[in-house]
């Protein structure tokens, strides 16, 4: 889009070149006077030179507004005889347009900024003029503000509506891209509630409706005329840009100096506000001076927070690199500092704007995209930390947290879908080695028992290994591999000699999930069943070691 706007704006001030080489109507010089309501034009060609004799000498039209007689004297060189004669440049409340021919001719129009309009977003009307005759053109204006100075053209009417067909539709390309990033900024607010949508997506809207007033869009379109309205929007534009790149740029984080002169200026401009409405003449200029501030602390803001490491940063300088330039060349002039440099200043403003809201939505999208990453980044070591959070370390088997994670989607009791054992297993002997051996040797013991006991779970269907404690291990299973499994146990409870730890072995109990109630219940009976088998294996070990002292006995 903006691309078409720049080609558009290309052939629009390439026409205006071609159309200022080949004018043939001379227009000499000009005299400005100021006008009183009590003063008329004369009616004839040869009354006009006494009558501005009469007229008091104005040096320049004072932005702050006033009456402004403009008397030109024109001579006529061309065939063509259909004009155009426009005041462009500025907002003007009331227009007139003489032109008094040394032939005796006559023409007067009226137009303005509540008047009906004859070409788009422009006060032209035509006129006639006639080759080889004398005109002086006077233009009485009138207006509380001048937005900048007024400038008065003569062009051939085909050539002025060619401009103006043009100039509207750079405009119209320019107020539907404005309108169109704003609602999808807002949409997208209403989405994720990032405030910084919000503000963005209302200081574009604020953008897009000075500008339509500046263009007399609503006139246009439903005749709605409120001078007052005008400066209300582009005064409110840094107050929605600050609390933007605030949350943007976080920069009450990066910059709290920069932060609190935002809040000041932010504070001036909602101050300033009503001067749209109870100073009119000077609103214009509060506004220029307001907008000077802002786009060069907003620069000052989005630099810093670059060198502080904020990558979207660089779309915000862009962007209000795009809003600078035009602003640098136009603003000095709206504050009659300097005279205007390029011609259809309002037209390159509107442009360097929607510039400037394009690229602070890409910016905008890569904070998104930056913040997705974040987010992916996050997620992902979120789930890291989670598996470590249900893994032992030492074993690498799943730990106490996933057991008890797991437990809860077990059905028990009669919901259960099928019978399944919980199997506890308890290390014996692994509390002597610690104290004898040391703990180096008791985690070896540990190890070696989860690698034999992950081997045996892997060659049975759908088993589950869990580390519940230091020496206690949880298996799950179906109740008809519980034998199978068991019998491996035993094996392994045997092996443990052969590596080198002695008086150790494997202790276990079971119990079944249709006898139980909840998980609490399930563990517990299989470690009461397990108890059993200690306590009977104690008994054994007791019973062998006095059957071997009396045996001993007897032979001495």
């Amino acid at each position: 889009m903006i691309r078409k706007t720049f080609l558009l704006l290309f052939i629009f001030f390439s026409q205006i070149f071609f159309n200022q080489a080949s004018a043939v109507a001379s227009i000499d010089q000009s005299f400005l006077f100021n006008a009183s309501p009590e003063q008329a034009p004369p009616s004839t060609h040869a009354g006009v030179t006494p009558w501005m004799a009469t007229l008091e000498k104005a040096d320049s039209i004072s932005l702050t507004g006033g009456s402004y007689w403009l008397v030109m004297p024109t001579y006529m060189y061309d065939k063509e005889t259909r004009w155009a004669v426009s005041v462009r440049n500025s907002i003007v409340e009331s227009l007139d347009y003489w032109l008094i021919g040394d032939d005796g001719s006559r023409q007067h129009s009226h137009s303005g900024y509540y008047a009906p309009y004859e070409f788009l977003f422009d006060y032209g009307r035509q006129v006639e003029l006639n080759i080889g005759v004398g005109y002086w053109l006077i233009v009485k204006m009138e207006s509380r503000y001048f937005s900048s100075v007024p400038k008065v053209e003569l062009t051939p009417l085909i050539e002025h509506k060619t401009n103006t067909d043009i100039e509207a539709m750079a405009v119209m390309l320019c107020l539907g891209g404005l309108i169109f990033i704003a609602c999808y900024n807002l949409l997208i607010f209403f989405s994720i509630k990032d405030r910084a949508f919000l503000y963005y997506g209302l200081y574009v809207l604020a953008y897009f409706f000075g500008w339509a007033l500046t263009f007399h869009i609503p006139s246009h379109l439903v005749g709605f005329h409120n001078l007052e309205l005008h400066h209300l929007f582009f005064i409110s534009l840094p107050i929605f840009n600050i609390m933007f790149y605030k949350h943007f740029l976080q920069l009450p984080e990066y910059s709290p100096k920069l932060w609190r002169l935002s809040q000041y200026l932010m504070w001036a401009c909602i101050i300033a506000l009503p001067t749209s409405i109870y100073l009119v003449s000077y609103t214009a200029l509060i506004a220029s001076v307001l907008i000077m501030l802002w786009i060069g602390l907003a620069i000052t803001c989005g630099n810093v927070c670059l060198i502080k490491g904020f990558s979207p940063a660089r779309y915000f300088i862009f962007a209000f690199t795009c809003l600078l330039l035009p602003a640098v060349i136009i603003l000095p002039g709206n504050l009659g500092l300097t005279p205007d440099f390029i011609e259809y200043a309002e037209l390159a403003t509107l442009i360097g704007g929607t510039a400037d809201a394009l690229l602070l939505s890409l910016a905008l999208a890569n904070k998104i995209k930056l913040l997705s990453e974040e987010r992916k980044t996050y997620i992902e070591t979120l789930g890291m930390a989670w598996e470590k959070a249900r893994h032992d370390e030492l074993t690498q088997l799943q730990n106490r947290h996933a057991f008890d994670e797991y437990m809860q989607t077990v059905l028990l009791g009669q919901k259960a879908k099928r019978a399944e054992h919980l199997i506890l297993i308890d290390i014996d002997g692994v509390t002597q080695i610690n104290h004898t051996l040391g703990h180096q040797k008791g985690d070896s013991l540990l190890k070696l028992v989860a690698n034999q006991l992950k081997s045996i779970c892997e060659a049975h269907e759908r088993a589950r290994l869990f580390r519940i404690g230091g020496d206690n291990f949880v298996i799950l299973l179906s109740t008809e591999q519980t034998q199978s499994f068991i019998l491996q146990l035993d094996r392994l409870s045997h092996a443990l000699e052969n590596e080198g730890y002695r008086d150790t072995g494997i202790s276990y109990g079971y119990a079944v999930n249709s006898e139980v109630k909840d998980a609490s219940e399930w563990l517990r009976s299989a470690d009461k069943n397990m108890y059993k088998v200690k306590t009977e294996k104690r008994r054994d070990k007791q019973a062998r070691s006095v059957a071997l002292t009396a045996e001993t006995e007897l032979l001495g």
